[in-house]
């Protein structure tokens, strides 16, 4: 499928994925689910959404959980920034697991109390409980129904903020990333912050950690701030740990902001933006190209390693570099070498062989061409990819060109 190049390499890799179809972020459009949980005693709601590449494929997905999955509005603008990113290439897409609140979130999602937060919330403590219900129950739960990969990320705002800390300091192991919006540090008098810091500073592993404050909201923005401060001071060479104040925002505005700046924090080992891919422009020579690409291979692989990701560069990555070889570097030979490689990675779908087809017509092998051609319109139709009409245009076109050029001249 053709691609925009080289407007950038970059915006070229958004064009490759398809445009996004219109699709309505509100719950009744997700896949609800629910779970007899043994861990909190009681029946539970999850909500489950699949990005838009689920469908026309075999692939596998990082899953993503984001608690306060009742909240509508927050939820909504969460399920549109994470299909931006995704578009852009700043993050890959994910399976978005919606956590519903319970009968008592608070229960739910803090520590143990002690003193004044004690007395002010009788019912908490269930944290440790919870934490279990998402790992022990709910991700076993979507892992059998759905095609996930290992990679998971937790998000969380306010108490769910705390729940998302608490859990990277007792469950580190238990997510890759975890992006705590406003985080209810004021627990316990401020006295969890320095607790966790310590308990995250002292494990062998632990998930990149991304924590986040408003400047309107005083009683979590301090203690937030001491909480950075005091990973940033001891950070180990094995903990990524990021964050970010936004001056403006109060505690109702930042959840935006935070999730988007969260994910891409999670994901920058395999950002296509910093990769030496990036670099490429109208100048760059075909020989420079190659290089870039290697390296961009190998910086993709070891990043995708820490993540639990597959190695293999994502297939439309390496099918903007074949309309670059193709457009910019006008080489087919070239191009229809890339192109093969994405055909033997990702034989399931349909856009590598429409693409190889491209590169083929350019090279004026038609015949092959069309063979492809059939290829893709046969794996678009198995697995619903919206390349299928632009593959029957270009073959029918093939087609009645051969037919034409055996027709004996008047």
């Amino acid at each position: 499928m053709k691609v925009l190049v080289p407007a950038l390499a970059l915006a070229a890799i958004a064009g490759a994925s398809d445009s996004l179809s219109a699709q309505d972020t509100t719950l009744a459009s997700w896949k609800t689910e629910a779970i007899a949980s043994a861990k909190l005693k009681e029946r539970r709601t999850i909500f489950i959404a699949t990005p838009e590449e689920y469908a026309t494929g075999a692939a596998r997905f990082p899953v993503l959980v984001i608690l306060d999955a009742d909240d509508r509005p927050q939820f909504g603008a969460a399920a549109a920034n994470i299909r931006f990113l995704a578009s852009r290439g700043a993050i890959p897409p994910v399976i978005v697991v919606g956590v519903a609140n319970g009968k008592d979130r608070t229960h739910d999602m803090t520590p143990a109390a002690s003193g004044k937060t004690a007395t002010d919330f009788p019912t908490a403590g269930g944290a440790d409980a919870f934490a279990d219900f998402i790992t022990d129950e709910v991700l076993p739960l979507v892992r059998s129904k759905y095609r996930t990969l290992p990679t998971t990320i937790l998000a969380g705002h306010s108490f769910g903020g705390l729940f998302a800390i608490h859990v990277a300091a007792r469950k580190p192991m238990a997510f890759h990333g975890v992006v705590a919006m406003s985080p209810s540090l004021w627990w316990n008098d401020t006295t969890t912050a320095a607790g966790y810091a310590d308990e995250i500073l002292r494990a062998r592993g632990a998930p990149r950690l991304f924590a986040t404050s408003g400047g309107l909201e005083g009683e979590i923005d301090r203690p937030t701030r001491r909480f950075a401060a005091l990973i940033e001071s001891s950070k180990p060479a094995n903990l990524a740990f990021g964050y970010r104040g936004y001056p403006e925002n109060d505690h109702g505005l930042t959840p935006a902001p935070s999730l988007a700046d969260g994910l891409r924090f999670v994901f920058e080992p395999v950002s296509v933006q910093k990769l030496p891919f990036a670099l490429i422009n109208m100048s760059t020579d075909s020989a420079t190209g190659a290089r870039l690409l290697a390296e961009s291979e190998a910086a993709y692989g070891g990043g995708a390693r820490s993540l639990g990701l597959p190695e293999l560069m994502p297939e439309p990555v390496l099918n903007t570099f074949g309309y670059l070889a193709l457009q910019l570097w006008k080489n087919p030979m070239y191009a229809v070498s890339i192109f093969r490689r994405n055909v033997e990675r990702y034989p399931e779908s349909a856009n590598v062989y429409d693409s190889l087809a491209d590169g083929l017509i350019a090279r004026g092998d038609t015949a092959a061409a069309r063979v492809e051609l059939r290829r893709a319109i046969d794996t678009a139709t198995r697995t619903r990819h919206p390349v299928l009409a632009e593959s029957r245009r270009k073959l029918q076109a093939l087609e009645q060109a051969t037919t034409q050029a055996g027709r004996p001249r008047p």
